[in-house]
């Protein structure tokens, strides 16, 4: 009896280590991902800033706060800060980015079946301060957030 109870514990233990692991290689994964996709909406939020500077519109943060820890670790999607010069239609201003977003993504070859894979997944108006959320669709975690994102 001892040696069964005993056998049965070793394999709870083996098998709670298997699921650690793979959960720890599944977070390593979903990090490398995040981080190069960082780097490339970094990239594309500056050429955007460059496009809107001439319209007032000021990118205050250079490095987008990736929204992961709200939606999931697999999701690439970064939040950026925008000052307003009023706080007027800022939907306009939503419709902008993604415009020069798509002409980044034509530029770079980030296209899909002829859809940019850099979007404007959410945006709303913090005093002048206009809360900007692109997202990279780099994986399908990161296209169903959107997905539900446009649901609400």
């Amino acid at each position: 009896m001892k040696l069964i109870i005993l056998g049965l514990l070793l394999v709870l233990v083996v098998l709670a280590l298997m699921v650690y692991i793979k959960r720890r290689r599944v977070s390593k994964a979903a990090t490398i991902v995040r981080n190069s996709g960082e780097t490339i909406v970094d990239e594309a939020m500056g050429f955007v800033a460059e496009q809107m500077r001439s319209q007032g519109f000021v990118l205050v943060t250079k490095r987008g706060t990736s929204v992961a820890d709200v939606w999931g670790q697999a999701v690439v999607g970064f939040n950026y800060k925008i000052k307003l010069n009023d706080q007027g239609n800022f939907r306009d201003v939503g419709d902008r980015i993604d415009y020069w977003l798509t002409q980044y993504c034509q530029r770079k070859d980030l296209m899909e079946d002829q859809e940019p894979m850099l979007r404007v997944s959410d945006l709303w108006a913090n005093k002048n301060i206009l809360e900007v959320d692109v997202v990279y669709l780099i994986n399908e975690q990161t296209k169903n957030y959107l997905k539900d994102l446009s649901k609400l």
